[in-house]
Order: structure tokens, then sequence, then C-alpha cells
């Protein structure tokens, strides 16, 4: 049995307690686990307030809402009490039950410790996803991982290998020291997955903090754990771990050079590792693209190797299917903004998580000269979506800019239209994923881990136009089921993107090959769109990669 821990899991819409592509990721893999029926169960938090929801006003600022949800008609009580310890105080948590049906049964428990009863400060540790980076993430992080170590002894669960999905669940190694009594049996039974080289995904507090919060845990030795006076989780999970990987293999250098002491060129019991990410096909796909697939390619479902075959479908019927998608996408759109989107201009979508290493405004970046290549090459239009962290002031501002030079746009020209969507949901996103022509990704070299956005509208037909870096390095083909952004790095090279040596190669290639393409050559298109579904279908999908993780990775507490 897999115990897989997440700080949070994206499930459905009507459980806002996901922030992006850890999370939907997270609920892709459990999805895939129970298809193929790999015993697994999850461990993540509840949070009562959800994520962010988000409100542009007409400057561009970000207002940040609560998202309450009425957690009690989703999820089904376990109706336990169990204890656990932040420092002095002994309290109480419980834990909420979500099933995913496959081949196995899998499911999810959100614990929580908002119980009438306990401290006012320990029930706010269930208010709201990546609410804080002090004390209170520092108990949520508690909460996760001794208390998702505890619910799963109090119901009976025999683990085998206990996934820790970045660092927010470390402190199970706790527990499991005090059961098992050594460094060395904990990592028979531990596995490590670092998802970012950015440093918010790798959590550090105090060592006296911490030293206060477990204090009633006085088997381990804080200060031989600590580095400069802090207990770095990431390394807190790579010590007690049997097995680290990355989440793609560029990304197994970037975290070699990140972690030197678990180096893809360690001696070592810890060696980097990697198993590339993949997305849940039958969630990503649309329904329209999913009958031709029935049609044309049955069996793709359960077998996604067989979406190399894509090319038996008739280019007229796929391309038909995608117009009707785009349809809905533009009508969507137009009834949120008033942005006056047509079905047949060319459509770029830059929908992810909003913060500094993503340039998710780079596009907008030399507005004259995007008007001068719309002008002269073809109409555009540009839809934007995407949260900001309430506390990322640089997000926030960037929010501010695409709103200032969309208005910029419509006073300048009538060839480019942008619009910014809020609230980018996992509903919106499989609209966003298959109705669009180029989904466009261009964050900051060597800093995407992996990405599975332009996996998701790889498989719709959808073409890529994409830094290289993470899963693209491996899964782009350059003119064939889509295009690199800046140079194509060595596996080895950790240099950082330029920025104008990317907007240079976007805007060129807009201009001289994509543009000419969608408006001249249709034919040449539609074959790039089913060499998308074909090269990146077979591969990028997590069937994929639970095979990998059951090979690679959890061996180790398998044999």
């Amino acid at each position: 049995m897999i115990a897989y821990f997440a700080m949070e899991i994206g499930l459905e819409d009507r459980i806002p307690t996901y922030s992006g592509g850890l999370g939907t990721l997270a609920g892709d893999t459990l999805y895939a686990y129970a298809d193929i029926g790999i015993p697994a169960v999850g461990i993540t938090l509840l949070y009562k307030k959800g994520y962010v929801s988000q409100k542009i006003t007409p400057s561009g600022m970000q207002l940040d809402f609560d998202t309450p949800w009425d957690y009690k008609k989703i999820l089904k009580p376990t109706n336990l009490q169990l204890q656990i310890s932040f420092g002095e105080l002994v309290q109480e948590f419980t834990a909420w039950e979500y099933s995913i049906i496959g081949r196995e049964e899998i499911k999810v428990f959100f614990l929580d410790a908002s119980l009438p009863n306990n401290h006012p400060e320990i029930r706010k540790l269930n208010d709201r996803l990546y609410y804080d980076d002090g004390i209170l993430r520092l108990r949520q992080e508690i909460l996760l991982g001794i208390g998702g170590y505890r619910l799963l002894k109090a119901l009976g669960y025999n683990i085998s290998v206990y996934h820790i999905n970045e660092s927010h669940s470390a402190f199970l190694v706790v527990e499991l020291i005090k059961e098992l009594g050594s460094k060395e049996e904990v990592r028979k039974k531990c596995v490590f997955t670092t998802h970012t080289p950015v440093p918010a995904g790798h959590d550090k507090f105090p060592v006296d903090m911490v030293k206060q919060e477990l204090k009633s845990y006085d088997h381990i030795d804080w200060d031989k754990e600590a580095e400069e006076g802090f207990i770095n989780l990431s390394k807190l999970s790579l010590n007690y771990s049997g097995k680290v990987n990355a989440v793609s293999y560029k990304h197994m250098f970037v975290s070699s050079n990140l972690f030197p002491e678990c180096s893809v060129f360690s001696e070592g019991y810890c060696k980097m590792d990697y198993v590339t990410n993949g997305v849940y096909h039958k969630r990503w796909i649309h329904r329209e693209i999913q009958e031709l697939f029935n049609e044309y390619i049955p069996g793709w479902d359960e077998n996604p190797i067989l979406l190399g075959q894509a090319y038996y479908i008739p280019s007229e019927l796929l391309l038909k299917a995608h117009m009707r998608i785009k349809s809905d996408l533009v009508n969507l759109v137009n009834k949120l903004t008033d942005s006056s989107f047509s079905d047949d201009v060319f459509t770029i979508c830059v929908a992810r998580r909003v913060t500094a290493y993503k340039r998710n405004n780079l596009i907008l970046s030399d507005i004259e000269r995007l008007k001068y290549i719309a002008e002269h090459n073809g109409d555009m239009q540009i839809i934007f979506a995407g949260k900001a962290h309430p506390k990322d002031t640089f997000g926030k501002e960037m929010i501010a800019d695409i709103i200032h030079k969309s208005k910029k746009l419509k006073e300048m020209t009538k060839s480019i239209k942008v619009a910014f969507l809020e609230n980018y949901s996992i509903e919106m996103a499989k609209l966003l994923v298959a109705g669009c022509d180029v989904w466009l990704n261009n964050p900051r070299r060597p800093y995407e881990a992996c990405g599975t956005s332009g996996m998701k509208a790889g498989m719709n037909g959808v073409l890529n136009f994409s830094t290289w870096d993470g899963w693209w390095l491996e899964g782009g083909i350059e003119g064939i089921n889509g295009w690199g952004i800046g140079p194509k790095p060595k596996w080895d090279d950790l240099s950082e993107s330029n920025d104008k040596e990317d907007l240079e190669d976007i805007y060129g290639k807009l201009a001289h090959i994509i543009l000419p393409m969608f408006y001249r050559r249709k034919d040449e298109w539609v074959r790039m769109m089913k060499n998308s579904i074909a090269t990146i279908g077979p591969y990028f999908n997590t069937y994929r990669m639970a095979y990998e993780y059951l090979g690679k990775i959890y061996q180790i507490g398998l044999r």
C-alpha cells in the first residue's frame, strides 16, 4: 500500500483546496492509481476557506477572497478523533474521506484540526492553503505529516511506502523513527519527490521553533538536522528517504545541483533519479476529441499508447471538433469579458499560476512590435488566466501589467484582442487546453521542473510554444508538434533564460512561421495537430508515470 502525502490534491472544482500544478498532478496521479489498481491512499489537509478566490479590479489589481465550500456535502466523516501535540498543546483532529473509484478504490483523507474544543490558533490550520509561511505553516505541516501517519495507523492501513510529495509532509519521519528505531529502517519505507527548484517549494523553519513545536519528540537531535540554524524540510526528506526523484530528466540535473549530497552523480545511499510527470488523459482530453478517439482509436482510454495512431483521424473531422471546442471557449471569453473574441481568429492561451519565473506577461513586453506582427501576418487573440499568491506582490504586478497592456492594445489596433479570465480552475482549464490554437509557456529556464499544462494541450491537438525546459525538452520536436523558445540547452546546462533573446524568438516565430501557417497552410497545421496527439499522448500520461514509480521508486518498499 502506497501512502501518498501532498499539501494539496486537486480532485474536482467542488473541492477548491488546490492552487496549481502540484495539486492537479496529485489528483491525476491518484485517479491513475485507481484505474491501474495500485493500492494507495491519499493524505492532505482540509481547507475550509479553500485557496483564494480572485477578483481583478478595472485597474488590474488582484483582490483576494476566501472560497468557502460545503465540505460536509462532498466528503464523508470518519468520526475518528485522534491526538496530536503542538508544543505544550495536546489537541485533537479528525479526518474526512473522499473516494476515487476504479479497479482499486482509493480513499483520500482530509485532515481536520478545526474542532470546537481545540485552541483557536490550532483551528486556524484548516482555514486556507498556503496561508502563512511562519508558525501556522509549520503546524500545518506537522498536522499533515504526523497527523497523517497517526490516522493511517488508526485506520489499520499497512503502508509499504510513504511518498513525500514536496517536503510538506516531512515530519512523518519523526513517527517512523520512533516506530522503526533507525534512519536506515525509515529509508526503506520513504520516498521523496521534489517538484520544484524554486525556493518557495523548500520550506525551512528556525530550529528553535521546530524544537518548541515538537518538544514531545525527544528521540531526534534537531541541532544535528539543522543547517545554519534552520530545519530545511527538503533536506530532512532527503536524509530519511531511500529513493529521491525529480519530475523530469532535466529537473534531475537541476535538483542534483540544488542537493549535491543526493545528486545524480552521488555514490551514497541517496542518488537523484527522475520520473517525468504525466497527466490523466481521461480527465483532460475534451469530450469532443474523446468521441473522435472512440471512433478512430478504440481502446485509447485504457491504453493511451494507442494515441500514437492519431493519424487515422480524418483531418477535416479533427479540425471541426477543435472548432466546436474553440467556439465554446470564445463564447466563455465573451460572456466573462468585453473582449469581443471571434471563432476564426488565431488564439493563444497563457494560463498558469502567476509568479515571477513563469514570466506570464512576456509576450506583451513590446506591444508596438506585437501590433505590427498582427497587422502584417494575421489577427491574434490572447487569453490570460491564473492567480497570484496573495503575498506575491510581483505576481500581482504582472497581472496589473497584463490588464494595462490589454487596454492599450484595444486603443491601438483591432488586430489584437486580449482577455484575462478570473479564477482559473480545473473546469476552466479543461476548455482552455482544448480550445485555443497555441499553448504558450515561457517560464525562465531552468526553473520549470516539469510543467504539465502543455501535455494536456498537446493531447487535444493544441500546439505547444514553449521554453526548452522541463517536459518540453523531452517531448518537444521543433516544427513537428510545436515550437521551442530560446536556445535548446544541454541536459546539464543550468544557465538562465535571457528575456530579450526569448522574446525575439517568440515574436520571430509568430511572424514568420506560426501565423502564416495558421492562416495560409491549414493542411500543415492540422498535420501538426495530429503529430501533437501522436507524440505527446502515448508517453506523457499518468499511466506510464505510475508504472515508472512502481518500477523505479516504490520498489524500496515493495520487495
